[in-house]
């Protein structure tokens, strides 16, 4: 009797092992199917990721080239612009002397105001009669250098602006 016992109790363990190992073995292979599909969104996430980013960088590349373009023509505007108010400025102006010697160093740097509580300079000799002038026609090229500067720097601010704010460029 109990070897029959025994019998029975080792039957039913190893049923009971059986069991478990099959158990075992079908979960294994429904989490390793779960695992390969998680695997395969993953690998489909990833690529159409890479083909959003690939997309959004050729359009702002796009958008960017159309704006450089923009901006170029542009350039290109004023710097006709600039050559015919010069050559127009040199017509209309005499030439004469517009601000003197004194006041075109003060402007170059050169007789800078200096710092509050500075040790003012002693006064050297006089400014010779052939000092630097600056002339009505110095003044006036110089005023519409600067303009044309300004409308660079402002124009350049725009592309900027017009390509973070999504604009195409090119009339899109």
């Amino acid at each position: 009797m109990i070897a029959a016992s025994t019998a029975r109790l080792a039957l039913a363990a190893a049923l009971v092992a059986a069991s478990f190992a099959a158990g075992w073995t079908a979960n294994g292979w429904r989490l390793g199917a779960e695992l390969a599909e998680l695997r395969r969104e993953h690998a489909e996430q990833t690529a159409q990721a890479v083909l959003d980013a690939g997309a959004r960088l050729i359009e702002a590349t796009t958008r960017g080239d159309a704006l450089q373009f923009r901006l170029a023509e542009a350039e290109t505007a004023r710097d006709t612009a600039l050559q015919e108010t010069q050559h127009a400025l040199r017509r209309v102006t005499t030439g004469r002397p517009c601000l003197d010697a004194a006041a075109v160093r003060l402007l170059n740097g050169a007789g800078a105001l200096a710092p509050a509580g500075a040790v003012p300079e002693t006064t050297g000799e006089p400014l010779r009669a052939d000092a630097a002038v600056a002339t009505d026609t110095d003044v006036a090229l110089w005023a519409a250098h600067a303009r044309r500067s300004y409308d660079t720097c402002r124009g350049r601010l725009a592309a900027i602006d017009a390509f973070y704010a999504g604009e195409r460029g090119d009339g899109e």
